[in-house]
């Protein structure tokens, strides 16, 4: 089985973090997790520059893997307009990947059990379609 790939997941609760994070195994490994637009615009620059963060932080849930340089951010449903324009600004010529955010036309499963996982599939559907494409390279954001 092929190495995971590298990930950056933006939400804005630990438990989601921890749930996303389970379901994205093993194709995909969250190197990163940012908990606000702020932390985001803060790390993300780094991270897709290559530098390391510091391992201490304790809440980074991610694997803090920063061996390989993401390949997506993923962007959780909290993150509205304002935040995702405040992260990319803080990218902008620095973001050589894709950014995903949740399609608003598609109806959400209901919150609660099941809710992390139903969601993850839509989010790794989305990145094996920019695979496919030839699409990891590439700065833009797309629905999942």
């Amino acid at each position: 089985m092929p190495d995971p790939m590298p990930i950056i997941l933006c939400v804005k609760s630990s438990t989601m973090a921890t749930e996303c994070i389970d379901n994205f195994q093993p194709e995909y490994e969250v190197i990163h997790v940012i908990f606000s637009a702020a932390a985001g615009a803060l790390d993300i620059p780094m991270l897709l520059r290559g530098e390391i963060l510091s391992p201490s932080d304790q809440h980074n849930l991610g694997t803090k893997n920063y061996s390989k340089a993401p390949v997506a951010v993923i962007l959780g449903r909290m993150y509205d307009d304002a935040d995702i324009a405040e992260m990319r600004e803080a990218c902008k010529g620095r973001s050589n990947v894709p950014w995903l955010r949740q399609d608003p036309s598609k109806p959400e499963p209901p919150l609660g059990n099941g809710f992390a996982e139903v969601m993850v599939e839509r989010m790794k559907a989305c990145l094996s379609n920019l695979a496919a494409q030839g699409r990891f390279n590439q700065d833009g954001v797309y629905l999942y």
